[in-house]
């Protein structure tokens, strides 16, 4: 019976692993480009899962997660997130300087998808600026 040769077969597992670990993509919660407004305190949400981000821009464009959406279909995308997961809990991450009447907007879209758990992302001000 012939024998196979088993000397190359940690140096093979290590490559493996080594290629996985090149290759996997490690996803964060990116979305547009806000300055957030400052806060004097503030509270970091510690839970990673339940969790939507809507990010509203200067320019009034709308991200949910990693899909720009119309205003009108804001509601729509969070009953589906809402039903897939009951316990969701929605960040909004506003540009400072946005018009108010648009995140009303953005708020009542959320209140008829019965998205009612919302916290606003800030930044925290430093003492001195």
């Amino acid at each position: 019976m012939p024998d196979i040769p088993m000397a190359s077969t940690a140096d093979i597992a290590f490559l493996l692993i080594l290629f996985f670990m090149v290759t996997t993509v490690i996803r964060t919660a990116t979305g547009l480009k806000v300055t957030r407004p400052l806060a004097e305190s503030t509270e970091r949400i510690k839970m990673r899962r339940n969790l939507v981000h809507l990010w509203i821009d200067g320019s009034g464009r709308i991200q949910i997660d990693d899909n720009l959406v119309p205003l009108n279909y804001v509601a729509e995308r969070m009953t589906q997130k809402r039903l897939d997961n009951p316990d969701i809990v929605t960040i909004l991450d506003v540009e400072k300087d946005l018009n108010y009447g648009l995140v009303d907007e953005v708020m009542e879209e959320l209140k008829e998808a019965g998205a009612y758990k919302i916290t606003f992302a800030t930044d925290f001000l430093r003492e001195g600026g």
